[in-house]
């Protein structure tokens, strides 16, 4: 084909103007059916304090403008449809469309955040099947899934670092960050108290060892650590270096950003990780649309459940003559296990 075919344009309209420049008194985008019931008179049922004749400054349009203008505007969002989300090493993954539809699901999308936990058992049961799920996958002890974002995941993480040293009488003054570690966490290091101290990697990309050694004092309260790190490179001595840290007191942190690398290969656990957060909006592809609402739980070992953030979801056995069910529901405190109860209390048996 000896001819160049040109680029076709993008969007149907690449200037479209505010819906208020659309205005025009009089017009009117929608049309009411006909009353099917007895009709009232708003001011005397409301009274004048409940009711206004209309909203000030709001446009005037009919409802053709309002379709081309709303689907023009549509056709400017950029979307895992037109390509990648450039955000670095922690580049967002792949989010299937049919996690958009589970969370336009009935069930879901109408939860209400104060809805009677009678009423919410559905919600809670998949919680707590989550929190199940990413301790089996991160070799870890006990879950909150309260944070947000990975940023306040990192923050919760060293919050819970802190009290654990506070409880030993000492809450220590640095924390350790290879200058492969992921941008945020000197930021989340210096928020939660602690000056920040940084750790060179050797010619390999790995952290070095013997330059670990020289640094780790009483001082340290933890290292954190992005495996693999922003360089895109794993590292390997995860085992030496939670050794190096446990010798002095100091925690292992391990930012998750990266975990698409590690899951189903190994666990950060099993290499002596004491804490970490997770991006669900990544490695887990929640839905993450524009941007908007990330997952950040954090995931620890046993000796920082006692300061995990409150509440939490807990279940409860019961049985009444031949039958026998599950109950899931919040307690407040951070310790304790797994958090069921017993019981012989006939309450909502498991799938109902």
């Amino acid at each position: 084909m000896s001819e160049k075919i040109k680029k076709a344009t993008r969007h149907t309209n690449q200037n479209e103007g505010l819906i208020f420049e659309k205005s025009s008194p009089g017009k009117r985008a929608f049309e009411l059916p006909p009353l099917d019931v007895p009709a009232v008179d708003p001011a005397k049922t409301l009274g004048d304090a409940y009711r206004r004749g209309g909203v000030d400054g709001f446009p005037e349009v009919s409802e053709i403008e309002v379709i081309r203008h709303f689907t023009r505007l549509s056709t400017w969002n950029f979307a895992i449809d037109l390509g990648m989300y450039p955000l670095g090493s922690c580049t967002m993954k792949y989010n299937p469309r049919v996690n958009e539809f589970v969370a336009r699901l009935d069930g879901i999308a109408t939860e209400h955040p104060y809805q009677p936990q009678d009423l919410s058992q559905g919600c809670l049961k998949v919680l707590q099947l989550l929190e199940k799920c990413l301790l089996e996958i991160t070799g870890m002890d006990a879950i909150t899934l309260q944070p947000a974002a990975g940023a306040q995941g990192e923050l919760t993480g060293l919050l819970l670092i802190r009290a654990h040293h506070e409880k030993n009488g000492n809450p220590r003054k640095k924390v350790l960050i290879p200058d492969s570690a992921h941008g945020t966490n000197p930021a989340t290091a210096v928020i939660a108290g602690y000056d920040v101290e940084n750790i060179k990697s050797n010619a390999d990309g790995q952290v070095d060892l013997e330059h670990l050694r020289e640094q780790v004092t009483e001082d340290v309260a933890a290292l954190m650590l992005t495996n693999p790190s922003t360089l895109g490179i794993f590292e390997q001595q995860v085992p030496q270096i939670a050794e190096i840290l446990h010798a002095k007191g100091a925690l292992l942190y391990m930012d998750g950003a990266n975990m698409n690398a590690l899951t189903g290969v190994t666990r950060p656990g099993d290499l002596g990780v004491d804490v970490m957060h997770l991006n669900l909006h990544k490695t887990f592809s929640t839905p993450h649309g524009g941007g908007g609402p990330g997952a950040g739980p954090v995931a620890m070992k046993k000796v920082l459940e006692p300061y995990l953030p409150t509440t939490r979801v807990c279940w409860e056995f019961w049985r009444a003559g031949a039958g026998a069910g599950v109950h899931f529901g919040v307690r407040a405190g951070g310790a304790a296990g797994d958090g069921r109860r017993g019981g012989e209390r006939k309450l909502h048996p498991q799938g109902a």
